[in-house]
């Protein structure tokens, strides 16, 4: 990453960003989140739980380092599906190591009695959107409101061009930080309104690309999970290309291709959804480890090597052109998935956002949002990988 081109963006950004009032919010504030439901919040939470331990960007987001000490429970997904950045962000905050852990709401393993009888209770519980019909079902968002723990939704995932900013503006005036969240909106749309403004330039013969996107590539030897109208499918349409599990998957978000489908198809461009994975005990198991430093170049390379090497892969048009990247998987539910999305449009429209540097707005935010310096790999071109 360039410093000077940094340098000289963060300096357009804060420009941008000055106007904004850092004046302490007032309480009791009433927001809407992403699921439809209202919300009063009568006093600013002091204590925050996460149903997903990888969105505690997010928190840093909007406390900077202050947001260890504001995180009392969250579940313990981060260390096993994200582990570089589990090993990042403990370096950075070694107190998380010792944070309460919860377990999933939709798969039964919450334990609701000891969540409300902890030593610091939450006041603030920031659910994952596909969680809520649930909770809502069995009860638990009406036990909790009684107790006087307030449930916030957020969405990455689901619909996350539409559902991201209203996640982090909704949470960030829940907490009394309105005007963080009003930066990152207007930081977001930015970016947005770049990649839009660009491909509505581009004449029809540019557009309707094919792409498919492989599901934790690398996590097991079957192929080959995806998405559809979800997740980094929603990427797709946006930046007008075609994705080719729309069809087969019939209105599903997830599903299965075969690989003799996927041939059919004949997509332009292949992306692997991939990150180095490790099993319950912190042992590397599958995948490519890239994402947080410190890179092991040769590692990523030998995995990089052993995806690529299987053999239905050389019957697609993708890898004939050379048109096989992988993206970093844990950005699929993360503040910081507008890198993901630029990713995307580097890789669909190569000429068109050639000088666009995805890692750079990763640096950029980080440093801008959360007080804090990131490096490492968290997107790559698979064929300059192997030729190393």
């Amino acid at each position: 990453m360039k410093t000077s081109i940094l340098s000289r963006s963060l300096f357009t950004v804060s420009l941008l960003l000055s106007s904004y009032s850092v004046l302490a919010d007032t309480f009791p504030v009433t927001v809407t989140d992403v699921a439809g439901r209202t919300i009063t919040i009568d006093h600013e939470p002091k204590n925050i739980a996460l149903s997903t331990g990888r969105v505690f960007p997010l928190l840093e987001m909007l406390y900077q380092d202050e947001a260890p000490d504001r995180l009392v429970a969250w579940r313990d997904d981060m260390r096993v599906s994200a582990p570089s950045m589990y090993r990042d962000y403990t370096k950075t905050y070694p107190q998380l190591k010792d944070v309460v852990k919860i377990g999933k709401v939709k798969s039964g393993e919450f334990d609701t009695e000891r969540f409300i009888n902890m030593k610091r209770r939450p006041d603030l519980f920031v659910l994952d959107i596909s969680n809520v019909k649930l909770a809502a079902d069995k009860g638990l968002i009406k036990k909790l409101d009684k107790l006087g723990i307030k449930v916030l939704a957020i969405d990455f995932r689901e619909d996350p061009i539409v559902n991201t900013v209203q996640s982090v503006t909704s949470l960030a005036t829940a907490l009394g930080k309105k005007a963080q969240g009003e930066k990152f909106a207007a930081y977001y749309q930015k970016h947005v309104d770049v990649l839009s403004s660009t491909i509505a330039l581009l004449p029809a013969s540019q557009l309707n690309r094919k792409v498919f996107i492989e599901r934790a590539a690398g996590y097991s030897d079957s192929c080959c999970n995806t998405f559809a109208d979800g997740n980094m499918g929603a990427y797709v349409p946006f930046l007008n290309a075609v994705n080719i599990a729309h069809e087969p998957l019939k209105g599903a978000n997830t599903g299965q291709m075969s690989k003799e489908s996927i041939i059919t198809y004949q997509p332009d461009v292949y992306i692997m959804q991939t990150t180095g994975w490790i099993d319950k005990e912190g042992n590397p198991t599958s995948g490519i480890p890239f994402g947080y430093a410190p890179l092991n170049n040769k590692a990523i390379q030998k995995s990089t090597e052993h995806i690529m090497n299987r053999p239905w892969l050389k019957a697609l048009a993708a890898y004939k052109d050379q048109n096989i990247y992988s993206i970093y998987m844990p950005f699929y539910n993360s503040p910081y998935n507008i890198v993901a999305l630029e990713y995307f449009a580097k890789w669909i429209y190569p000429e068109q956002f050639k000088t666009l540097n995805p890692e750079n707005t990763f640096e950029e935010m980080n440093q801008i949002f959360a007080n804090r310096s990131v490096s490492g790999r968290f997107g790559q071109d698979n064929f300059k990988v192997i030729k190393q």
